[in-house]
């Protein structure tokens, strides 16, 4: 169980599981100048993944807002919207690129205490560690691997989500005291407004994803058909069952039952991590998979578009790297903080090709800190 500090009794989160209550939360909050949010979903045992919970703390209460009960949460997007409303996140681009895809929700004033930890040089960045080192607390995380699109919730798994978003506010105002202290506000500034600005990216299922699978290399042509097939059926499987496919069959095993080519059920049960439940739930369709794959053709491999990059520019990537290794340190921040690798390759690429000003993409943040430093090193 999660313990709070001495003397401090932590009032269970109020439970929104209603629209017309929701709707009655959300004016509540929006004359809070500050909210905390967190998310739980279920993308580890779903087909399609979906925000199965949403956690907000004021200043004065927590509350859990239940979606798989309230359909419609286009009252939340007023909130999330909102320039006037400060809201925190811990970790928060999974968190927003969810309720981005889900709901279309569009972000104004972000604030991340985990980006703050970073640009700080904290070591250790997750939320449990911030809460044990600043309150005393030690957050338990038995539940993080949790069914979150299960119901009921249990009470454990609430007090669980509450405790994601009940600290986030007085953990924010040590954070940003810190930034202040040491001059980097601005750091923090960029980065959150960047935060708001990503889109989720949806990729649906490659029918070639079989090629990328581990341990195909060691499979021919018929095996390679066989194991296309078991593929196609296993995306099949979880997409009619809403159950992550790693779920229904690894894809380890994927790639045995496609190299020993099974032909019946004997032969199907001698495959290494075939277990009694799976021969007597999948036996049979398995066994027509493979089937099928041995009386395809060998698939071919697609062609992938490979990048080649000259060893000019492959040279300035690794100085710039080097370098970048070195002024975090003496900043004391992460690496990543003073720029990232996408940065860094931007400016290898043009400097490179010698195509207009190398530095173009920076922010006029970055500009003004690194510009004579990167200049005199590209000089060179």
């Amino acid at each position: 169980m999660t313990q709070p500090p001495p003397g401090e009794d932590i009032t269970p989160a109020t439970e929104v599981t209603a629209r017309e209550h929701l709707e009655e939360v959300v004016e509540e909050l929006a004359r809070e100048p500050r909210l905390a949010f967190d998310t739980e979903s279920n993308g580890f045992y779903a087909y399609q993944e979906k925000v199965c919970l949403l956690q907000i703390s004021s200043a004065r209460e927590d509350f859990i807002v239940d979606p798989i009960a309230i359909r419609d949460l286009s009252a939340l997007g007023r909130l999330m919207a909102n320039p006037a409303i400060e809201k925190v996140f811990h970790a928060g681009e999974y968190d927003v690129l969810c309720l981005k895809r889900d709901y279309g929700f569009q972000f104004e004033n972000l604030f991340d205490t985990m980006i703050a930890g970073r640009i700080l040089g904290v070591k250790e960045l997750g939320l449990a560690a911030a809460i044990a080192r600043h309150f005393g607390v030690t957050l338990s995380k038995k539940l993080q691997r949790a069914d979150w699109g299960l119901r009921p919730l249990t009470q454990a798994q609430l007090r669980y989500a509450q405790m994601d978003t009940h600290y986030l506010l007085r953990l924010s105002d040590i954070l940003k005291a810190q930034l202040r202290a040491k001059g980097r506000d601005d750091d923090a500034r960029e980065a959150c407004l960047q935060l708001a600005k990503i889109e989720p990216v949806i990729r649906g299922f490659d029918p070639d994803g079989f090629w990328r699978l581990r341990g195909r290399n060691r499979l021919s042509g018929r095996q390679l058909a066989c194991l296309r097939e078991l593929y196609l059926w296993r995306e099949r499987q979880g997409r009619d069952a809403d159950r992550a496919t790693f779920r229904i069959m690894s894809e380890d095993l994927l790639v045995r039952l496609a190299a020993a080519m099974p032909a019946d059920d004997k032969s199907l049960a001698a495959v290494r991590g075939m277990t009694p439940y799976l021969l007597r739930r999948f036996g049979s369709p398995l066994l027509h998979a493979v089937k099928r794959g041995a009386a395809a053709e060998p698939p071919r491999e697609p062609a992938r578009a490979v990048v080649r990059r000259g060893g000019k520019e492959r040279r300035l990537f690794e100085r710039l790297r080097l370098w970048r290794k070195a002024q975090a340190e003496r900043e004391g921040v992460e690496p990543v903080v003073v720029l990232d690798s996408e940065a860094i390759r931007a400016i290898a690429t043009r400097a490179a090709a010698e195509n207009g000003d190398p530095l173009e993409a920076l922010s006029a943040l970055k500009r003004e800190r690194y510009e004579a430093a990167l200049r005199d090193l590209l000089k060179s």
